[in-house]
Order: C-alpha cells, then sequence, then structure tokens
C-alpha cells in the first residue's frame, strides 16, 4: 500500500471570525519565548475553480489550514482555512472549516470533501451556505526534501505591503513585532514542523494597550517562500473564532 495512504488517517487519527491584531505606548518587557511541541505535515499546493492557489497543509493530529491567493493573484494572500479534519474512508478527508477571508468577503463557515488520488494529490470540494462562493480544488503533494531552509535562512524583517504589520525573526525563532499601529505589540515564536522545513508553528502573544486582540495569545501555521522572501501565516485565537492572517516579504 502506498505509505501516503497510511499515513493521512494516521495524522487524522492522533490527537469557527474576524481578523485581528492591534500594545500599550510603552515598550512591554517580552515574555519567555513560548515553548512550541513540534508536530509532522503534509504538504499540497493547490489551485481551485474560483482562480485561487495556495498552499494546503495538515498537521498530525489533523488540523487542516488552506492558505489560499486571491483571485487570479497567486502572490497575494487571499484568505485562510482552517478546520480539524476527520477520516473518510481510507484515503479521504472531511471537515467542517472555517473561512477567514481576506478580500472583503465576509467569514463564514463550509464543509471540506477531499481525497487522495493514486499520485498523492488531494481533490475536492468546499461548500458553502451562500452557494456561490463553492469551489472545486486539485492539488499536487510536496514532499519535505522539495524545499530546506534553517532558521537562519528565515532570520529577517517582514512587512506587509500595506505596510500596516511588522513581524521579526531571530535565528532562535522567537518573534516580535506591530500590529497595525506601532503602539500594538506583539512577542512570540516560530518552529519548524518535524519534516516540513519551510512549515512553521507559529504563536504570538499580544501585548494589550490597542491591540484589537487585548492580550490574547494565537497559534496557527506559517509558511516561507524561499524565491520570493515571504511569509505568510493564520493564527487562531483559543476560540478559533478569530483569526490573526499576515503576509510579510524580507528585502
Amino acid at each position: 500500500m502506498n505509505n501516503r495512504y497510511r499515513l493521512l488517517p494516521l495524522l487524522l487519527s492522533t490527537g469557527l471570525a474576524a481578523c485581528g491584531g492591534g500594545g500599550g505606548d510603552s515598550p512591554t518587557p517580552a515574555p519567555a519565548t513560548p515553548e512550541i511541541v513540534a508536530k509532522s505535515a503534509l504538504l499540497w499546493r493547490a489551485t481551485t475553480s474560483t482562480g485561487r492557489s495556495g498552499r494546503l497543509i495538515l498537521l498530525d493530529g489533523g488540523r487542516l489550514y488552506f492558505l489560499y491567493s486571491r483571485t487570479n493573484t497567486p502572490d497575494t494572500l487571499g484568505g485562510a482555512v482552517t478546520g480539524l479534519a476527520g477520516a473518510s474512508g481510507a484515503s479521504g478527508l472531511a471537515s467542517t472549516v472555517l473561512d477567514f477571508n481576506w478580500e472583503g468577503l465576509p467569514s463564514t463557515s463550509a464543509t471540506l470533501s477531499a481525497s487522495l488520488d493514486v499520485h498523492n494529490n488531494l481533490n475536492g470540494t468546499l461548500s458553502y451556505s451562500d452557494a456561490s462562493r463553492d469551489l472545486s480544488f486539485t492539488s499536487t503533494y510536496e514532499a519535505p526534501a522539495a524545499s530546506i531552509v534553517s532558521l537562519t535562512d528565515i532570520t529577517g524583517t517582514y512587512v506587509s505591503p500595506d505596510r500596516t504589520m511588522t513581524l521579526v525573526v531571530t535565528p532562535t525563532g522567537a518573534v516580535s513585532g506591530t500590529a497595525f499601529s506601532t503602539s500594538c505589540r506583539f512577542t512570540g515564536a516560530l518552529k519548524q514542523t518535524l519534516n516540513h522545513s519551510s512549515l512553521l508553528h507559529m504563536e504570538l502573544t499580544f501585548q494589550g494597550g490597542a491591540c484589537a486582540l487585548g492580550t490574547s495569545t494565537v497559534t496557527g501555521i506559517a509558511a516561507y517562500d524561499v524565491s520570493q522572501r515571504v511569509l505568510v501565516g493564520v493564527a487562531l485565537d483559543g476560540s478559533g473564532a478569530t483569526a490573526t492572517l499576515f503576509q510579510g516579504g524580507n528585502s
């Protein structure tokens, strides 16, 4: 039997909106870098029937992320879909997910259904209560060896295209930055997944003050594009109902 067919149900068996961001006017002492427990991941490069592309990421334990682009703009983050996936047969998955959209559409729940083909590609559909948003997708499995990077490679200052968010990454994976205002600060950490060095677990804690998320801690996933030197990611608060999305370039 194909190893990927065995791994998919194993990952699933281990183990919903507004975009937020926003610190005080004076520096707040940084807390200790959080200890993140790294997990294994599966990665697919996806394209949709609505002209989007992106990364489908499935973590050990079943947490699913789909970081998708704007329509017909593959280099610009358009939103993120996330949820806990469950096994559907020997080579499929199904999940109720939340779609946090960055294109002006309301964030909403959806149903994801997908299955692996004989080449380990994951293909499926996303169905919404508003049928005009329904889409299908195809995706190509990407092996961990396709992109090998170190935290030193990722070290630097990442600034969002509209310059409203800055994220600084150190060689140890510690991060700090500001969101939507120089008076809203956050600290946190990135840690590479066990097998995909360009996929990173992310944990951020906002420092209160003017931050829309107060002193919340958010956790999620980030992906590093080696050729573009761009970091994209999404992180959720403890309720899973609020998300912080980020895209930044390191010049």
